[in-house]
């Protein structure tokens, strides 16, 4: 369930991305419903958005997204953490080095700093960290990311209004270049997992064939395929 979960999550950011340039005008609070990026909130704010569902959707969105990771990394433990290091190949392995030990110093200030990473979320869950006290630093930190893009996009209000400007005028470009990266990205993440998932395999294979030397080292008879079971 925690995985079909997640899957409609991705989905849902996929949909977002590829839409923004239809969206990001006229339907700002859609878009941050689908996908709560940075770049999204921050184009909502010249493109007239409310500033209760500025404030409401994101912190939903991403909350949501936030307590699935963390319950993935709670409740399945090491197999959870390598699933989705798998979703996410793009972020091995340096930075995801770098996010763990980040989050094994000082979970709750990664919460707060990076309150949309998945992987710091199901790392958390992984560390057990206390249900309360992550989603005290979650919401917090997703209302400190809402407070300085608002201050951010006001500063720069003019100059992202003639971006709107831009992106709708080459809106549907836009939408088909969108849609062939993250096409692209889906195959190379896909090709990148059945890569993984062979080597798996042969590393087993090595370890069984290794195991069966040793064996018969000590007993030659042992690599004897038409050799009897030994008796119990």
């Amino acid at each position: 369930m925690l995985l079909g979960g997640y899957a409609v999550l991705v989905a849902l950011t996929n949909i977002g991305s590829i839409t923004a340039p239809t969206l990001v005008r006229h339907q700002p609070g859609l878009l941050l419903g689908l996908s709560s990026r940075i770049r999204h909130l921050l184009f909502a704010v010249p493109a007239g958005i409310n500033p209760v569902a500025y404030a409401v959707v994101p912190v939903v969105r991403i909350t949501a997204a936030g307590l699935l990771c963390f319950a993935l990394g709670y409740w399945y433990g090491e197999r959870g953490m390598g699933w989705l290091e798998r979703q996410l190949g793009d972020d091995k392995p340096a930075s995801l080095r770098w996010i763990e030990r980040g989050v094994d110093r000082a979970g709750w200030l990664m919460l707060f700093l990076m309150p949309g990473s998945n992987v710091v979320c199901a790392l958390t869950g992984y560390r057990r960290m206390d249900p309360r006290k992550f989603l005290t630093s979650l919401v917090a930190g997703i209302a400190f990311r809402l407070a300085w893009v608002w201050i951010a996009a006001k500063q720069f209000e003019s100059e992202l209004k003639r971006a709107l400007d831009w992106i709708e005028k080459y809106q549907w470009p836009l939408v088909v270049g969108f849609l062939v990266i993250t096409v692209g990205q889906s195959f190379v993440k896909a090709a990148r997992k059945a890569s993984a998932e062979a080597a798996d395999e042969q590393e087993e294979a090595a370890a069984e064939l290794a195991a069966q030397l040793d064996a018969a080292s000590l007993d030659p008879a042992a690599l004897d395929p038409h050799r009897p079971p030994p008796d119990h």
